[in-house]
């Protein structure tokens, strides 16, 4: 039974490690100060969960597919705080960023602009799906160091590189300081 028990818990922790390395949770975060933008977008609004987003990035993208302009790096722009905001009242627009917006888009998408201006800008070759627990802690750390505000809402960048690759996938977080 003790042998039964220890191979179970082997397991578990064997599977563990083995998440962690593939979600990215040992990578490094490369931290910088730049100009980055403008960046033109088409994207929908979308209120909810910022985990559930990925179906409507995906409806932007198969969209823009179909206009034969597939994107080639998506965008999450989060409006709130998840910690200080109802998990069902969260805010975003996410989409795609494009070279041109096609001309008639549909009803309930929108076109819009990511304004040029200094952004802290932080890149992670992991999941994007552990950015929150990753990433946001250490430039929040390092603009506290180097006494800077955020002033508007941040926005993550998404490029898949290749499906079958590991490390295939970048997000580049840019958050605007004054």
């Amino acid at each position: 039974m003790k042998y039964i028990l220890f191979f179970i818990l082997v397991a578990m922790v064997s599977f563990g490690l083995f998440l962690s390395n593939y979600l990215g949770a040992w990578k490094g975060v490369d931290i910088s100060e730049s100009q980055q933008g403008p960046f033109k977008t088409v994207y929908l609004e979308h209120v909810g969960p910022y985990h559930k987003v990925n179906k409507v990035i995906e409806k932007v993208e198969k969209y823009m597919a179909s206009q034969g302009a597939p994107c080639g790096r998506t965008f999450g722009e989060y409006m709130d705080d998840p910690q200080t905001t109802e998990e069902a009242r969260l805010r975003s627009k996410v989409g795609c960023i494009v070279a041109e917006v096609p001309a008639n888009l549909p009803e309930d998408f929108k076109s819009g602009e990511i304004p040029a201006r200094k952004y802290v800008v932080a890149v992670f070759t992991g999941s994007p799906g552990i950015g929150p627990m990753k990433v946001y802690p250490r430039v929040n750390d390092y603009m506290l160091k180097q006494n800077l505000k955020q002033t508007e809402a941040v926005v993550e960048i998404y490029e898949i590189h290749s499906i079958t690759e590991k490390n295939a996938m970048t997000t580049t977080y840019l958050f605007p300081v004054q």
